[in-house]
C-alpha cells in the first residue's frame, strides 16, 4: 500500500468517526508521492484548518498539483524552496506556476481541523479538535514519517497537547526550535501573517541555519 493509500484509508475512517466531516472534509498529505520520498529533507508543515467558510470539502493534494494561487499557498511554497533549497535571495524564487507547482509536490501539509473555517480560525476550536481528534492527526505524521515539521499555528498550547513532553528551545530569533521523535520542530508564524514575505522567509533561513537548531 502506497502512502498515499494509507493516508486515504485513514481519512475514510476519520470521517466516520467525526460525521462532522461528511461532505465537508478537506483532504491533505503528501502532495506527490514519488517526488515527495525522493528529498532529503521531508518537510511538513501544519496549520490550522482550511480558508474556506463553506465547507464544500476537497483536498490539497488537487488543488495543488494543479495550481498555486492565494497568499497562504505562495507563502508556503517560498518556504518550501527556502528549505530545500539553501535559502537563495528571494529574488530568485521561482514565479511561473508550473514551477511553483514543482516546489509543491516536494512537501507535505495538513490542517489539525479538516473542514473549512473563516479567515481567522478560533484557537479554542482548534484546541477542541487536537484534543478530540489527536490520535488521528498523530497517525496522519506518522504516515507522512517527516524529519522536519514546521508548525504555522501560532497557539503553542497545541503542541503541548500534541506532542507531550516536547521541550522548546530559543533559536536566537524569537522562534522556538524542538526535537521530537524522529524530527525536527519549528513553531513557525502562519503563512497569512501579515509581514513582508521576505521577512519572514528570511527569518525562516537564519533559524534553520542556526546553530541551536543544528544541534538538535
Amino acid at each position: 500500500m502506497t502512502i498515499t493509500e494509507q493516508l486515504d484509508k485513514l481519512f475514510d475512517i476519520w470521517v466516520r468517526r467525526f460525521p462532522k466531516y461528511k461532505d465537508t472534509f478537506v483532504a491533505d498529505g503528501i502532495i506527490d508521492e514519488e517526488v515527495f520520498i525522493r528529498q532529503n529533507l521531508k518537510v511538513l508543515f501544519i496549520a490550522k484548518e482550511p480558508n474556506d467558510p463553506e465547507q464544500e470539502g476537497g483536498d490539497f493534494r488537487t488543488w495543488w498539483r494543479e495550481e498555486v494561487k492565494y497568499s497562504f499557498s505562495h507563502r508556503i511554497c517560498e518556504w518550501a524552496y527556502g528549505l530545500l533549497n539553501h535559502f537563495p535571495p528571494i529574488e530568485k524564487l521561482p514565479y511561473e506556476n508550473d514551477q511553483r507547482i514543482c516546489i509543491m509536490r516536494s512537501i507535505a501539509f495538513m490542517n489539525l481541523k479538516k473542514n473549512g473555517g473563516g479567515a481567522n480560525a478560533d484557537h479554542d476550536t482548534i484546541q477542541s479538535v487536537v484534543e478530540t481528534e489527536r490520535e488521528f492527526i498523530l497517525e496522519e505524521i506518522s504516515i507522512i514519517k517527516p524529519n522536519l515539521i514546521i508548525g504555522c499555528v501560532g497557539h503553542t498550547r497545541i503542541w503541548d497537547i500534541l506532542f507531550p513532553g516536547i521541550k522548546f528551545l530559543k533559536s536566537g530569533f524569537d522562534i522556538k526550535v524542538a526535537r521530537f521523535s524522529s524530527y525536527k520542530f519549528i513553531d513557525f508564524y502562519h503563512p497569512s501573517y501579515r509581514v513582508p514575505r521576505a521577512m519572514s522567509y528570511c527569518l525562516l533561513g537564519r533559524v534553520f541555519d542556526s546553530i541551536v537548531f543544528k544541534k538538535l
